[in-house]
């Protein structure tokens, strides 16, 4: 009997002990804050059935009567324990069924009438030990023990309404367990006159199983340790799915913040992609209004606006100027509208930056747009600022109310540079045209100087000197300088239909570099009787300005105006080819040839070379006495 009351201590302590370490962890269930409770009972109990244990061994004297007195404290305070577990798993499980509510009032009366017996006996009686043994386990232990399997049975059905199911059948066991325990030791009582302990004590459950009560005692106890312990596993697998469930939301939080960077990428592609293709139909000298209908296009798409426009002022800036304007149907640049909202004129005025409404001085109605037919409720606006002069101003539009940003400004301030540098390039061209006609006068000034008119200067010299021996009567004479003079004419013709050639070959429009060569060239060799052969080798347009392309045309056109002039050549080949990042074209004649040191100075091949330089290329020239010469171009190609 010693080992039964041992091993009855030993599973409640063990349970106190387990249920004790983890009611220090933290959790959502309900079970967890009565945990304390239920590890109270476990150790108290389990020193009751200890002192069982230990009054067997010291049978009288001081020690049996300690042990007896602490038995008859610890008991009913161990049952107070339980009560409390039980009551607090009850309270906070959800709420009772309806029927639950007369419980108390049929709890509560009968109960006091028990209480008030048991007193009245327990102090008449001379029975106090057996007592209060009798009636702590009717009045205290028994319901407790009812009370924590109303408790486990919510706690088992709660738990499988909360998803964690895999410890559902651990609490159903501890509440079959403590059912069990709350029969063998809350009314199985030794033999007394009281309640039904005369019919339901040791003796007969002896004589009914064949076992002592608290063998059955000690196994249900083992059970409920068992089945209470295994069910604190339910703490960790709450624990698992918490951690899952932070998993999952760290995952989340990882795909959001993807997403988010993932869209901001794109976002910033596009307007670098957007602002590179403006800046290469600036490079590339595209028609300026072409170049503004781009941008505005660009930054109603970016901005997710319904309406861009971009306006310039007129000279005297005193009217705004409507240039052209980007719908979801296109860009325009006729029949726009001739007004503008007073707001973006005196913001373009004061050569600021504005937002409306968020900048507007007071609070106005959404703007009517003509050309949407529809509210504005949202408008920003940037200044087209040269150094310190407003060209105009480019602004956009939205027709929903979802205001635009300061981010939104900055970006349209990029694309409103971009306008302006398209401006400038184009006042760049126009006057890089005009000193290019200019150029291009004098060079014909200075051709008509050098050849037509000393040849004009020389057949008057010529009609002279045909007069004077016309007088003579010097038959002979006069046919030699006639022959002279036709000669003289011939070149004059020449020089002429020469210039008339290069003002006819030009870039301008469609007209490519290598169609514009190969169609001079073969004009070239018609009018020269000249046999001209014209190699490409790149077969691809080559990579240059339009800078440079004009000027390697004219150093084409000079080298073989030389050729005509001076070379007495009957052939000439003018190859282009590619060598690594440069384009390489050569003329090379069969002519006589002549000394570098004669010709160093020669006004021809000192503007081939300016023009060469002016482009940072290379102009080299080699020539042999009889053999021919040849002239060498290099010229880099641009970046891709």
């Amino acid at each position: 009997m010693l080992a039964v009351y041992f091993f009855y201590g030993a599973a409640f302590f063990a349970m106190g002990l387990a249920v004790a370490l983890e009611a220090r962890r933290s959790s959502e269930l309900v079970l967890s804050r009565h945990l304390p409770w239920l590890a109270a009972f476990g150790l108290v109990h389990s020193a009751v059935e200890w002192c069982d244990m230990f009054m067997m061994v010291y049978l009288d004297g001081a020690p049996h009567g300690f042990l007896t007195g602490a038995r008859m404290i610890l008991l009913p305070l161990s049952a107070l324990c339980l009560i409390r577990f039980g009551v607090g798993l009850v309270s906070e499980a959800g709420p009772l069924p309806e029927w639950l509510a007369f419980v108390p009032v049929a709890l509560l009366v009968p109960l006091a009438f028990l209480v008030a017996y048991a007193l009245t006996v327990a102090a008449s009686g001379g029975m106090l030990k057996i007592a209060t043994d009798v009636w702590s386990r009717y009045l205290l232990y028994f319901p407790g023990c009812l009370l924590a399997v109303f408790g486990f049975v919510r706690q088992w059905r709660g738990l499988s309404r909360g998803g964690i199911v895999q410890a559902r059948r651990l609490m159903f066991g501890a509440a079959v367990a403590f059912l069990f325990n709350g029969i063998a030791a809350g009314l199985v009582v030794p033999t007394a006159p009281y309640g039904l302990a005369p019919w339901v004590n040791y003796e007969s459950v002896r004589q009914l199983t064949g076992l002592p009560v608290q063998m059955w005692r000690a196994l249900s106890a083992i059970a409920v340790a068992f089945f209470v312990v295994r069910a604190l596993d339910v703490f960790e697998v709450e624990r698992e799915q918490q951690l899952h469930a932070l998993q999952l939301e760290h995952e989340r939080d990882q795909t959001t913040a993807l997403s988010a960077q993932r869209a901001e990428r794109e976002i910033a592609e596009n307007w670098t992609e957007g602002l590179v293709s403006i800046s290469r139909r600036v490079a590339d000298l595209e028609n300026v209004e072409d170049v503004l209908g781009a941008t505005v296009s660009l930054a109603r798409k970016l901005l997710s606006s319904d309406l861009a426009a971009l306006g310039l002022w007129n000279e005297d800036q005193s009217r705004l100027e409507l240039k052209c304007l980007a719908t979801a149907q296109g860009a325009r640049h006729e029949n726009l509208p001739t007004q503008t909202h007073p707001l973006i004129i005196e913001a373009l005025r004061a050569h600021q930056a504005m937002r409306f409404p968020e900048d507007a001085p007071t609070a106005q109605e959404p703007w009517s747009c003509a050309m949407l037919g529809q509210k504005i409720h949202a408008v920003a606006c940037v200044p087209l600022q040269l150094e310190n002069q407003v060209l105009g101003g480019l602004w956009i539009g939205r027709v929903s109310p979802a205001s635009f940003t300061p981010t939104d400004l900055i970006g349209l301030e990029r694309l409103a540079d971009q306008a302006v540098i398209a401006l400038e390039h184009a006042a760049m061209t126009a006057r890089l045209q005009s000193l290019a006609v200019t150029e291009e006068r004098s060079r014909i000034a200075r051709e008509m100087h050098d050849g037509l008119l000393q040849i004009l200067g020389y057949l008057n010299l010529e009609m002279q000197t045909i007069e004077a021996f016309t007088r003579q009567g010097d038959l002979d004479s006069i046919r030699a300088e006639l022959t002279k003079t036709r000669a003289s004419i011939n070149a004059a013709q020449a020089d002429v239909r020469e210039n008339v050639l290069s003002l006819r070959t030009t870039l301008a429009g469609d007209t490519g570099l290598i169609v514009a060569l190969r169609d001079y060239i073969e004009e070239f060799g018609v009018q020269t009787s000249i046999q001209v052969q014209f190699v490409d080798q790149i077969q691809e347009p080559p990579r240059l300005s339009p800078l440079a392309e004009a000027q390697l045309v004219r150093i084409v056109q000079e080298a073989l105006a030389n050729v005509r002039k001076h070379a007495q050549a009957s052939h000439v080949q003018v190859r282009l080819s590619k060598r690594h990042h440069a384009i390489q074209i050569g003329i090379t004649d069969n002519g006589v040839g002549f000394q570098a040191t004669t010709v160093k100075d020669h006004f021809g091949l000192q503007t081939m070379r300016e023009r060469a330089e002016s482009i940072h290329g290379v102009l080299t020239i080699n020539s042999e006495i009889g053999i021919g010469t040849r002239v060498n171009l290099v010229l880099p190609v641009l970046e891709s």
